[in-house]
This record gives structure tokens, sequence and C-alpha cells, in this order.
């Protein structure tokens, strides 16, 4: 079975949310078989950032819902949204 890579934009529920310490609880729970292997900061204005994390997941069905529900489920996080997805 193949691997897909997915950016995930990952929306702060505010400008207090410590990015690095979000990156760090997406990682320590994400699903077996998912693999953090990219993270970067991005401005979207009024002092705010958004932070776009690359996971390694299996492809396979509804793997996309999984992932949007796990990172909703997370402490900090506002909104979530699939910017790409490429074979690995």
């Amino acid at each position: 079975m193949g691997r897909v890579v997915m950016l995930i934009r990952v929306m702060p529920v505010d400008s207090e949310v410590d990015l690095d310490g979000l990156a760090e609880r997406i990682k320590k729970g994400l699903p077996s078989g998912f693999k953090l292997v990219s993270t970067s900061k991005e401005p979207i204005g009024f002092g705010m950032e958004s932070l776009i994390v690359g996971i390694s997941v299996p492809e396979e069905e509804g793997v996309t819902d999984r992932l949007e529900e796990y990172l909703r489920s997370i402490e900090g996080v506002g909104e979530v949204q699939v910017e790409a997805l490429g074979r690995e």
C-alpha cells in the first residue's frame, strides 16, 4: 500500500496559542501509521500565524477524515484545512 503526504493548514483558536507547543501535541498523539514529516509557520495577518504541517499517511479510504478529526480534537486548534497532497 502506498503513502501520501498531506499538507494541512492548522489555524489556532487565537493569537495566544504557542504554535511550537501545538506542533509537539500534534506529533505526540498522531494515530498509528501517521507520521509528522514537516512543520512551518505562516503569517495570516493581524499578528496571527498558522501552522502548516506535513503528515505522511497510508493511502486508504477515509484517512483524510480521520486526520482532520484528530487535529480538530487537539486543544488550541481552531480550523483545519487540507492545502495539498501528493504521493510520497
